[in-house]
């Protein structure tokens, strides 16, 4: 099928290309019903590790769309440590008032750390929150000083009532020894108050991870205008003729299982790999929809190829065997 300047700029624009695009994956689910409970329970935080390509950022992004539509009176902050140190404490305060909205950004280090915890009670006092929220993306890039931060930050909120409740996100084996040298440093406390709590944010495993987002490409509809669903956007004569991608999960497992066959279910596959091979999938297929012309499953083989899935499992595997070795 010979596509036309406008149904090529179409496929550019389309959601399922936009590297903004976020959806509601399992393992987002399992991360919001963990912080649901965190909350519940009046924990004061829980630690996320995750490996590289896993969807760390966007699942933080998710979440703070979760807990505000689903949690509206919280106050929620997506505040990212940056892989690169921050050159001094005046500028640390100035991302982190960035980060609460905070418009005026000058004066001397005491005014700005001042002007951070006003802001934060006057949020939980409009929004009548017990909480604060605070979303930690980078979190392997964590130094003392913003632990030490973190706990100015809880005493003053704690005295006026409301709950510093923090949510990291890191990158592993990274984010242990991040760990491991606070305790070096003997700094228990800060170990008992931010980081005693350690969950995994999983890769994709299951057939059900692949069904629900395949799912969601057969219902979710673009543009917004007319009833076109993502899969019928890129298969329309296939579409018409009774294709869907969520019937495709068995075969995209028997591709990744082609690459990597002992390690879907034990160390997972990236999401970023994951989508790769998606798009990869849906651009040939639009090429290729015809009448008469159905998907075989060596173009899941070429999908998976293409995206690289085998060697980010074996690199996935690598990074799990050096994560088991470091102390958590």
């Amino acid at each position: 099928m010979k596509l036309t300047a406008f149904a090529n700029l179409l496929t550019i624009d389309h959601p399922a290309f936009n590297r903004n695009t976020v959806l509601l994956t399992e393992p987002i689910k399992e991360l919001y019903q963990i912080v649901r409970h965190i909350l519940l329970v009046r924990e004061s935080g829980c630690c996320f590790t995750a490996q590289s390509g896993v969807g760390k950022t966007r699942a933080l992004v998710l979440l703070e769309h979760l807990l505000r539509d689903r949690m509206p009176e919280l106050v929620v902050i997506r505040h990212n440590s940056w892989n690169q140190q921050v050159s001094s404490i005046r500028a640390f305060f100035k991302h982190f008032l960035t980060a609460v909205g905070h418009p005026e950004l000058r004066g001397e280090t005491f005014d700005l750390r001042h002007r951070l915890v006003r802001r934060l009670i006057d949020l939980a006092r409009v929004y009548q929150s017990p909480f604060v929220v605070l979303l930690i993306d980078e979190a392997n890039a964590m130094r003392l000083e913003d632990f030490l931060f973190l706990k100015d930050i809880y005493n003053e909120l704690d005295r006026e009532g409301v709950q510093l409740v923090t949510i990291m996100m890191g990158q592993d084996p990274d984010f242990s020894d991040v760990i491991g040298h606070l305790r070096e440093m003997g700094k228990s406390d800060l170990i008992s108050r931010f980081a005693r709590r350690r969950q995994s944010f999983r890769a994709f495993s299951y057939k059900e991870d692949v069904a629900s987002i395949f799912a969601q490409y057969d219902s979710s509809v673009w543009p917004a205008e007319t009833s076109q669903t993502w899969t019928q956007f890129f298969m329309p004569t296939a579409w018409d003729a009774g294709f869907r991608l969520e019937n495709e999960t068995t075969r995209f497992f028997d591709a990744v299982k082609k690459c990597s066959p002992h390690s879907v279910h034990k160390v997972g596959f990236p999401a970023r790999q994951f989508f790769t091979a998606l798009r990869r999938y849906l651009t040939v297929q639009h090429h290729r929809d015809a009448p008469g012309v159905f998907p075989s499953s060596e173009a899941w083989d070429d999908a998976v190829d293409f995206a690289l899935l085998a060697d980010s499992i074996a690199e996935m595997k690598g990074e799990a065997k050096r994560a088991q070795g470091r102390p958590r």
